[in-house]
């Protein structure tokens, strides 16, 4: 095998110089860096990572200590570890034991011997009596304590004695009062903890209640003990999905023997599991909070106070798609909206809306444009029960078009439980009353290929051009300098094409693509007088930078968001700024180069534009009930991340916990803090509101002219400042 001698003669550099550029330090040139790469390319030289740590002195190894891989509580956990500790470059290495204590002692020597600097464990032992356990190492044990635990250890859990008395309860509720209970081994401090608790309650209930114990290899076995037993029991409780689908098997068995009600902890899936009241534990946030923990302590972030013993939230159980009263087949509502990836969604969900509830529900999609001339007329008649309009014009039409809602009432309550708090006020009030929902809420964010900005060389070569890091822009002047890096007709080492994508081909896209750039008055568009001002230095400071930004791009524009992101899916493009609701498309594009490689930040300037609909009841419609089924229905976990799921998107509160989702569209996660950065509509100090579709349509209009250089951006702003005036805008 090739040395890094050898590769330094033949790249013509030093042996240090070598060294530094295969670990990834030290100050060296772009053009170096190129030539030890090729040359170690040419020799066939691969470098080994755990050699590389070593050298460096420090391995970065986190040990993971499982019982066992294929239970599904234990694949999630490690994902959630894994997920967050590759993007910091931490190497993990897994271990099981099969729930055997000596082949646990065994792994631990093994793990111990590789100088690992944190150990996750989920321990069968119940005692540290040979001290393998020690202070030596960090040790951080898992769902399971074990007495005598190293004094720096961390013990990290789910409530699980709350876990056992809600089961319980719900059991009692339903009223089981003959129930069976399968787990595995009582003695570990979680199953202890759940069993006790429930028992407790059950007895104060007088409820008949058997602990069937076992391990997974005489789980199945016992499944058949349980549904043949004499005691013909109404209820069965699991503390894992695996032993749950072990009864369900068993029972297939058993012809037309009835099969009791299954309840069972499992950890957090997407989608309800059939006949199965199933109570979640979220396992994959549960290692994304330990590899948080682990990066923070190993970056040197002060622990405060850290409690020894740390609890994360149960989920709680799986809120099925509620089952309303079901109402005659003979009702139905009929819904306007926007044609998106939401409404694409609904659309196929619309025959489990109808079996939960007996109501149809006839979709109308129509263009943006479409909508606003639609949803005017609907201020005199509407032959529409729901209208979801674009959340820009609900302060113009939101009190004309809808009926105001009772959000005191007991369906709304339970609706707002489950949205995300504090979304701005532009999404469902209206001179102080509550007009509307949020429905497909989005905001503008900034997307970028990782990829590209992680790389060593690209890092490098900006530097020598900027002296400064290649870092995610966060002013415009900054984006804009990133754009011409990335751009191949400015440097024609880019890897990309085009630095950036811009969205003008009609005048409402092209108004919020410019906008956010706008700094001026506190993101308004009125002075002290409370006039509109349009032709001013903040406006044509802005439109000059959109104007640069530009001259990065294809030279093309998408009519609308959507195509945006397929052009960005194409992998020509570094950088693009997408309103949130049209993301998914970046990954839907059935040749997107870019799955994996994408990474979201703030808008530059924190000044992002929001967007997405905002859905009332006409103020014509007699459905009610009817359009309450409707909310509860799409509002609910189950359908809001299936929509979600699905490409579109609705404001429920519980999507940004969902890791499942956050790790296809890592966005998700960020949107409730960029919410509150956003702005759309605009006031004067008197609080009379723009109308918006027309004050966007007259801007985004002008910025086109400017674009294709048809004005000069004196001339434009000049124009459209009378324009607006002349609109009484």
């Amino acid at each position: 095998m090739p040395t890094i001698k050898d590769i330094a003669i033949r790249a013509g550099v030093s042996h240090g110089t070598v060294s530094n550029v295969l670990n990834k330090r030290g100050n060296v040139s772009a053009e170096k860096i190129q030539m030890v790469e090729k040359a170690a390319e040419e020799l066939g030289y691969k470098i080994n990572a755990q050699a590389q740590k070593l050298r460096s002195g420090n391995t970065r190894t986190i040990c993971v200590i499982l019982p066992k891989i294929e239970l599904e509580r234990y694949q999630d956990l490690y994902i959630g570890l894994e997920r967050v500790l590759r993007t910091k470059e931490y190497q993990l290495q897994l271990f099981c034991t099969d729930n055997m204590v000596y082949q646990e002692e065994i792994v631990i020597q093994k793990a111990l011997s590789m100088n690992p600097l944190v150990v996750v464990i989920v321990s069968s032992k119940l005692r540290n009596t040979d001290k393998l356990f020690s202070d030596q190492t960090r040790f951080i044990f898992v769902e399971r304590k074990v007495k005598e635990m190293p004094s720096k250890s961390r013990f990290v859990s789910f409530d699980y004695s709350k876990a056992g008395y809600e089961i319980a309860r719900q059991c009692i509720l339903e009223n089981k009062k003959n129930i069976a209970v399968l787990c595995e081994n009582t003695n570990y401090s979680n199953n202890k903890e759940f069993i006790k608790k429930a028992l407790e309650e059950f007895e104060n209930e007088n409820c008949n209640v058997n602990v069937y114990e076992c391990e997974k290899s005489v789980c199945f076995y016992q499944a058949f003990q349980i549904l043949n037993s004499k005691e013909e029991y109404d209820a069965v409780i699991t503390t894992s999905k695996e032993e749950a689908s072990y009864m369900q098997q068993a029972n297939s068995y058993l012809g037309g023997k009835r099969m009791p009600a299954l309840y069972s902890v499992m950890s957090k899936g997407i989608g309800p599991s059939p006949q199965i009241s199933k109570y979640e534990l979220n396992y994959k946030r549960l290692g994304q909070q330990i590899a948080r923990y682990i990066i923070a302590v190993e970056e040197g972030l002060k622990e405060e106070k850290a409690q020894k013993h740390l609890l994360i939230d149960n989920d709680g159980f799986y809120k099925n798609v509620i089952q309303t009263k079901k109402i005659r087949n003979d009702k139905k509502l009929t819904m306007l909206c926007i044609k998106n990836a939401t409404s694409g969604a609904l659309r196929m969900l619309i025959p489990a809306f109808e079996r939960a509830t007996g109501i149809q529900l006839h979709l109308v999609e129509v263009s943006y444009d479409e909508l606003y001339k639609t949803s005017q007329m609907c201020k005199e008649k509407s032959p529409y029960d729901l209208i979801r309009i674009d959340m820009a014009w609900l302060s113009q039409l939101g009190d004309s078009i809808f009926q105001p809602l009772d959000m005191e009432s007991t369906s709304m309550l339970e609706i707002k439980k489950q949205l995300i708090p504090d979304l701005p006020k532009d999404y469902y009030e209206v001179n102080g009353k509550i007009y509307a929902l949020p429905f497909d809420a989005c905001v503008q964010m900034l997307f970028y290929r990782k990829d590209l900005f992680e790389n060593e060389l690209i890092k490098r070569e900006f530097y020598e051009i900027y002296k400064r890091k290649l870092e995610v822009p966060t002013t415009f002047q900054e984006y804009n300098e990133v754009a011409r890096f990335f751009t191949k007709k400015y440097r024609k080492e880019s890897p990309t094409r085009y630095g950036s994508c811009v969205t003008y081909g009609s005048a409402i896209v092209a108004a919020c693509d410019m906008l956010n750039r706008y700094q001026g008055r506190e993101k308004n568009l009125f002075d002290k007088d409370g006039k509109i001002q349009i032709d001013t230095k903040e406006m044509r400071d802005a439109i000059e930078n959109y104007l640069e930004t530009c001259q990065y791009t294809s030279g093309e524009s998408s009519l609308w968001w959507g195509e945006t992101a397929q052009r960005f899916a194409e992998g020509k493009t570094a950088m693009n700024i997408l309103f949130s609701n049209y993301a998914s498309d970046m990954f839907y594009h059935r040749d997107s180069k870019v799955v994996g490689k994408i990474a979201f930040a703030k808008v530059p300037g924190e000044n992002p534009l929001l967007g997405g609909g905002a859905i009332g009841i006409s103020k014509y419609s007699k459905k009610y009930e009817e359009i309450m089924s409707f909310f509860q229905w799409i509002y609910s976990e189950e359908i809001a991340t299936t929509i979600t799921a699905l490409g579109g998107y609705l404001c429920n509160a519980s999507l940004s916990k969902n890791i499942d989702l956050v790790e296809q569209y890592p966005w998700i996660e960020g949107m409730e803090h960029f919410f509150k950065l956003g702005w759309r509509t605009k006031q004067n100090i008197k609080g009379y509101a723009l109308d918006e579709f027309k004050f966007e349509s007259i801007f985004g209009s002008m910025i086109r002219t400017v674009v294709l250089g048809i004005e000069s951006v004196e001339e434009a702003l000049e124009r459209v400042q009378k324009s607006c005036e002349r609109e009484s805008l």
